[in-house]
């Protein structure tokens, strides 16, 4: 009887040892499997299809107002805002006399009515509202004194990532803001991503481990931006042998070189993105024009902008 206990224990104890010894290496081989040198794998965005024939044929858009027209929209909006004040004056001093008619006349809106928003600058800020504005319905004008993108908006990182460095802070500080803004920035990615694939792809950033105790601590991290991205996530985060490091980048500092850990986020073109924001506003009905600087802002007699 009392073999057949300690048979038993120790059929369990090799069950738990086999379990084990396959989760870590289920573990392992998914962190350390051969992989591919980063950005070396197929684009994230299928190749573009053609028609018949083998030609490629773009996508027809709808046509837009010219420059010209665009500016003298603008030209327009400002002496209608000043008939329009005219008018209202005109209209008081008719209620005063007690013409009904004239009152009437002066609150139909004529054909060329202002512009309900005015945005000034035609960096990504200034396009993205413009845009947001003009889907919902109002009537709005941009302009930018240089071109679109021609500041701070092109001299981005390029990235359009969920916030490693966020994360670190909310599981160090045990910050849940950041937490709450990791799991935005996640979500915003796949959306930005989906939303603009033709100027837009995955990443894969690689981190240079020069100690074996950092590996661990990269490794957490990493997979613990997946595991926050979840769905969203188009690959998880990989180890990189010492070898497949220096295939990536042969500068590396060979010397005390364990490995690299390679993580995904997103990347894009800045300046085609401003652009194309800019375009689709127009598309949507906003006055877009660049090279037009404001140099003053008319006040009616309350000191309201006009």
């Amino acid at each position: 009887m009392a073999s057949r206990r300690a048979a038993g224990r120790i059929v369990r104890g090799l069950g738990y040892t086999s379990a084990a010894a396959a989760v870590g290496g289920g573990v392992l081989y998914l962190s350390y499997r051969p992989r591919d040198i980063p950005g070396s794998e197929a684009a994230a965005v299928p190749p573009p299809t053609y028609g018949e024939g083998g030609i490629f044929r773009p996508p027809s858009f709808p046509n837009v107002k010219t420059r010209a027209e665009q500016i003298a929209d603008l030209k327009r909006s400002s002496g209608t805002v000043s008939g329009a004040v005219e008018k209202a004056q005109s209209g008081i001093t008719s209620l005063l006399k007690g013409d009904a008619n004239d009152v009437q006349e002066s609150n139909q809106g004529g054909k060329d009515e202002p512009y309900d928003l005015l945005v000034i600058g035609g960096g990504a800020t200034g396009t993205g509202i413009a845009l947001d504005a003009a889907t919902r319905g109002l009537r709005v004008a941009m302009v930018d004194r240089d071109d679109f993108a021609s500041g701070t908006s092109s001299k981005s990182t390029k990235l359009v990532h969920g916030g490693v460095r966020y994360l670190e802070k909310a599981v160090f500080e045990l910050d849940y803001n950041q937490y709450k803004l990791v799991k935005e920035a996640l979500r915003e990615r796949r959306y930005f991503l989906d939303t603009a694939p033709h100027l837009s792809s995955w990443l894969p950033i690689m981190i240079p481990v020069d100690k074996w105790w950092k590996a661990p601590y990269f490794w957490a991290g990493t997979k613990a931006y997946d595991f926050l991205a979840g769905s969203e996530n188009i690959e998880s985060s990989y180890f990189l042998t010492k070898s497949k490091a220096l295939d990536a980048f042969p500068m590396l500092k060979k010397s005390g070189l364990v490995g690299a850990l390679v993580y995904y986020d997103g990347a894009h073109n800045d300046s085609r993105m401003n652009v194309s924001l800019a375009m689709t506003a127009a598309l949507y009905g906003a006055t877009i024009v660049n090279h037009v600087e404001i140099t003053g802002l008319e006040k009616d007699a309350d000191g309201r902008l006009i």
